[in-house]
């Protein structure tokens, strides 16, 4: 196997690099899962690509797929980051919502030309900068609460129901329930249906939490605290019991964030795999609107 390997960060993160046209199939499955376990997320780069290759590569280290309906669609596994052009701040994807997805792609299937990077944080390294007080402050659990409207959580349960195996003939026979069974924890969420068809749902977490990839890590600071809300309304971000977060430990925790957050300077057909309930990711402002990248989210 004609590839090498050097780490992206001091923290975190693996660069694998093709040496010559050593396609991505050939690389066993198992060692990419070992290296993410270390390293929270990996790269891959100079190997020959296409969207129909990621695609394989998602599937092949997946034993479902989660679909974001309000994106764009390219196949059934990827779909296209159309979140505008602002900065995004760090965030685990889908990390506010029930249906939290272990893993984390993108594909580059054209660089930009200037700016325009994707931002990783390793919540690991987060959390071993924290100091007590900060500690103190997030280990207690946080509820996310948001209206989410029926198109759309009927999509969503449609797209996720199919890739699971689910025998589903159209949008017009999916119900609350279906969408309920997708729950990752019915302990740590709610969902309620509304008289209009759509739905509110609570989901409590920890903002500290253990990685679904490597089970010995068990304390990241990988949540949405400060993520966006494309495509669907804002939640409402508090603790547990419904007091507020003090802004000042929020500051805190962004200042902190931000010096340990690195760029992903994107080239042509780079695939970037993240553990998602690990590394937290954003983007800086879109500098080239010709950027295209695509993404998937999946479970292990």
């Amino acid at each position: 196997m004609n590839i090498s390997s050097t780490n992206h960060s001091p923290e975190s993160g693996l660069v694998i690099q093709a040496n010559s046209e050593t396609p991505l199939t050939e690389i066993d499955p198992g060692y990419i899962l070992e290296m993410l376990a270390d390293k929270g997320y990996v790269l891959f780069r100079g190997f020959p690509n296409s969207i129909e290759i990621f695609t394989d590569l998602v599937k092949s280290l997946s034993s479902s797929l989660s679909l974001d309906p309000a994106r764009s669609f390219d196949g059934d596994a990827a779909q296209k980051v159309d979140a505008g052009t602002d900065k995004v701040g760090l965030h685990c994807e889908n990390g506010n919502s029930p249906f939290w997805p272990d893993l984390c792609w993108f594909y580059c299937n054209v660089a930009p030309q200037r700016g325009s990077q994707t931002t990783v944080c390793d919540g690991q390294a987060v959390y071993k900068q924290m100091d007590d007080e900060l500690k103190a402050a997030f280990q207690q659990e946080i509820k996310y609460s948001r209206k989410v409207d029926k198109t759309k959580w009927q999509r969503y349960a449609l797209h996720a129901s199919l890739a699971r195996g689910k025998q589903v003939e159209s949008i017009d026979d999916i119900t609350i329930d279906d969408l309920k069974e997708l729950v990752n924890d019915p302990n740590s969420s709610e969902i309620h249906l509304l008289d209009d068809g759509s739905i509110e749902y609570i989901f409590k977490t920890n903002p500290v939490r253990s990685s679904a990839v490597n089970k010995a890590l068990t304390n990241n600071f990988a949540n949405s605290i400060f993520g966006p809300s494309n495509h669907y309304a804002s939640p409402v971000i508090t603790y547990s019991n419904g007091n507020s977060i003090p802004s000042e430990q929020l500051d805190r925790m962004e200042s902190l964030c931000e010096r340990l957050t690195c760029n992903i300077d994107w080239e042509q057909g780079d695939i970037l795999l993240i553990d998602n309930t690990r590394v937290m990711h954003g983007r800086r402002k879109i500098e080239d609107t010709e950027r295209l990248i695509f993404n998937a989210l999946s479970y292990i």
